[in-house]
Order: C-alpha cells, then sequence, then structure tokens
C-alpha cells in the first residue's frame, strides 16, 4: 500500500510532538519528576515477592501486602479527588510523595532487620494513603502543564516512560537480590519519592480550579459528571471486574507458578510487560484514531492471554509474548481513556472525575488479592486462570457492544476542558 505525502507529514508532526513538550520548562520539570518515582515504583511488585520469598512467606502474605496498599487508596481517593480540586496541587503532590518514601524506606527496614511482617502491612498501608491524596492532585496538575491540544502527547510519554521504567525496575530489583537482600530495592523506591518531591519545588500551584464547596458536595458534582460520560462509567464497571477477576489471581499465583518453570522466569514476563507498556505507549501518542475509546477497549482483550497460556501449561516464552501484548493493551487503554477524560470534563470537576474513576476500577482488586490464593486452594490455580482468561474476553465483548462507546470519537473530544472561569488549565500560570 503507497503511502501519501500527506500521510508522511502528519507522521512527521506526530513524531515531532514529543520534542516541544520536553522543551517546556513546566512539563520538563513535572515529567522528570513523574520519571524518576516510576523508576522506584516499578521496583517495588518483583522486590516485595522476592523479600516475602527470602523471607519464606506464603502466597497469602503478598495478596494481604498488595491488598494493603490499594485499600486504602480505594476508600481515601474521593477525599482526594475533592481536594485536589478544591486546593492547589502541588503541596498536595509534595506532601503525598514524602509520605510515601518513608512509608517504603519503613517497609524495606523490616525486612532488613527481620521485624514482625505486620510492621510491613502498616507501612504499606500508610503508603496507600498518601497515594489516594497524591494520584487525583497529579492526574489533575497534567492538564497545569500543557496546552489541550498536547494532552495526548503528554500522556503518550507519562506512560512510554511508565513502561520504560517498569523495564528498569525488575532489573534492579534482581540486581538488588543477586548482590545483597531484595528488600534494598524497597528503600530505592523510597528514596525515588523523595527526589520527586524536591523536584515539584518551584512549578506552578496549580491553583483550585473551583469555588470551596462541602465535601459531599463536591462528590455528587463529579459523579455526575462522571455519569455525564456513560462510556467511562461502563469501561470503569469491565475495568473493575477484570482487575478482580483476571489480573488478581494471574499476579499472586503466577510468581510460585512460572518459578517453578524457571529460577527467573517471573521477572522475564514482568520485563516483557513492560516493553510492551512502552511500545503501546509510543504508538498511541503517534497514532490519529478515529474512535480511540473502542481502540482502548480492545486494548483490554490481550488481558486474558497470559492467565490463558499459564493455566495451558505454556512455556516461558510464549508467556513472556502475552505479557508484552498485555502491555500494548494496557498502555493504549490508559494513554486514550485519560486523554479523552482530560479534554471532556471541566477543569473544575477533573480531580474528582479522575478519582471516582480509578476507585471504581480499584474497588475489587484489594479482595481479589487475598481472595485468589484462598480459591485456588480450594479449587486449584488453573480452573481460576481459565475462568480469568474466558471472563476478559467475554466482558470485552460486552463492552464494545455498546454503540455510544464504539462511536466516540475526535468530534465528541474536541472541546478542550474548562474551569468555571472558562480559563484552559493548560494556560494557567
Amino acid at each position: 500500500m503507497s503511502v501519501t505525502n500527506k500521510e508522511k507529514t502528519e507522521g512527521g508532526k506526530q513524531k515531532a510532538k514529543f520534542t516541544p513538550l520536553l522543551k517546556a520548562p513546566v512539563f520538563r520539570r513535572f515529567f522528570i519528576s513523574r520519571a524518576i518515582s516510576l523508576i522506584g515504583d516499578a521496583v517495588v511488585p518483583t522486590a516485595l515477592a522476592l523479600s516475602l520469598v527470602a523471607r519464606e512467606a506464603s502466597a497469602v502474605w503478598l495478596g494481604a501486602m498488595m491488598a494493603a496498599a490499594i485499600l486504602p487508596k480505594v476508600l481515601l481517593l474521593a477525599i482526594g479527588g475533592v481536594a485536589a480540586d478544591r486546593l492547589p496541587k502541588r503541596p498536595l503532590m509534595v506532601a503525598s510523595s514524602v509520605v510515601c518514601g518513608l512509608a517504603q524506606i519503613g517497609t524495606a527496614a523490616v525486612f532488613l532487620a527481620d521485624l514482625p511482617l505486620g510492621w510491613a502491612l502498616a507501612c504499606q498501608a500508610a503508603f496507600g494513603m498518601s497515594m489516594a491524596i497524591g494520584y487525583p492532585a497529579t492526574f489533575g496538575y497534567l492538564p497545569h502543564c500543557v496546552e489541550p491540544a498536547d494532552l495526548g502527547a503528554a500522556n503518550a510519554l507519562v506512560g512510554a516512560w511508565t513502561g520504560t521504567a517498569s523495564l528498569l525496575g525488575p532489573t534492579v530489583a534482581a540486581v538488588s537480590a543477586a548482590l545483597g537482600p531484595p528488600s534494598v530495592a524497597l528503600a530505592v523506591d523510597g528514596a525515588s519519592f523523595l527526589i520527586s518531591a524536591a523536584l515539584l519545588a518551584g512549578l506552578p500551584r496549580g491553583e483550585s480550579t473551583g469555588p470551596p464547596r462541602p465535601a459531599g458536595a463536591g462528590l455528587r458534582e463529579g459523579w455526575q459528571a462522571l455519569r455525564g460520560l456513560p462510556w467511562l462509567l461502563r469501561m470503569t464497571v469491565v475495568d473493575s471486574l477484570i482487575l478482580l477477576l483476571v489480573a488478581a489471581p494471574f499476579m499472586v499465583l503466577g510468581p510460585g507458578i512460572v518459578q517453578r518453570l524457571t529460577p527467573h522466569g517471573w521477572a522475564l514476563l514482568m520485563v516483557s510487560f513492560a516493553l510492551g507498556e512502552l511500545l503501546g505507549s509510543l504508538a498511541c501518542g503517534r497514532a490519529r484514531l478515529r474512535r480511540p475509546i473502542l481502540t482502548a477497549a480492545l486494548g483490554l482483550l490481550a488481558m486474558g492471554l497470559p492467565p490463558l497460556l499459564l493455566a495451558s501449561g505454556a512455556g516461558v516464552p510464549a508467556l513472556c509474548a502475552a505479557q508484552f501484548l498485555a502491555g500494548g493493551g494496557i498502555a493504549a487503554y490508559g494513554v486514550l481513556v485519560n486523554t479523552a477524560i482530560q479534554q471532556t470534563v471541566p477543569a473544575d470537576r477533573l480531580s474528582r472525575v479522575g478519582a471516582i474513576s480509578s476507585i471504581g476500577s480499584f474497588a475489587f482488586l484489594p479482595l481479589g488479592y487475598v481472595l485468589a490464593p484462598l480459591l485456588a486452594s480450594v479449587v486449584g490455580p488453573e480452573p481460576l486462570l481459565w475462568i480469568a482468561a474466558v471472563w476478559t474476553f467475554a466482558s470485552v465483548g460486552a463492552l464494545v457492544s455498546d454503540r455510544a462507546l464504539r462511536e466516540f470519537g475526535p468530534r465528541s473530544s474536541a472541546e478542550p476542558a474548562r474551569g468555571a472561569s472558562g480559563r484552559e488549565p493548560g494556560k494557567e500560570q
């Protein structure tokens, strides 16, 4: 198929879009801060699993640790969303990063000092509570850094670095485990949060985008804004159930099964997922899609491949390929959905909508982390993974059958989000 000069020109413009963004001082500082924090975060899943294996702890402990970090975030995200829309966002991000850093350093200290694991659970709970305040502020701050037309490219850059950091994370954890205690990598994550907080100093405060309102009224406004996007409401429900029935069983049961195949198999799977995430984010940042939300929904199909192959007894190479596709699908989902939200939701409700959508997505994930090993002890790991794969394909099929979701495109999101004052958030100083 021949490529027209117009298509070549458009492709060149898309490729060049990232460079001006990184030259903008505000976005560059924000991006570097996020980049350092994401590198540290990418270490945690592997480092935590290896640290618990070194303590000869069961899969129940791994599920409990993951749940301890997620549950407070789910419970408090709505409060974080209201705070981020009503208070300056940068101080919230700085405070969250400092507390997260101290919590991860505390977790490392528990393992290094061979203290009871209950203290590590407490540290992870503190981490989750702080993330509940920091995430909505970070989500709502991005439109303060770039023009509305650049939101897609900005989300793609952040998503691409998430993939890059995920590539580095298992490597850092593996090197730490080879040279000494794997829990040292958790201290690296803590330090990354403190550095991230320092880099945010001097950036615009990201002032509030609406008048002070009671918390209950603020939550109602956020819920009404979310209900005004039926496609997002449906995707949030499907996303939530996929995390419960697919992601949680695979993440909790996968390490034990894969490690029996090869000692470094789980790290290879995490690297494969991260590589897919990196390339998927870059591709979405450059693509001009007529039906971005349909593409995002179809990307979720790849989530069913890893549990399907793991249940069928596939080897590590096939699992790595499946993880690569899953990473690409999740990256496409994140970039496209986040951009659509930021382009369609008014600035004075943006953090709350992001927070409420995240609550819906992650609401059942802690339960999944706890239930997966318990159910596997009754029915066996393989049947649970088969159910995970079938559920993925069935739920995505039901999702894309929605005509409104399939037809959501650039015309639906052409107007930039504006606050109550009518200002474009990208132009605020």
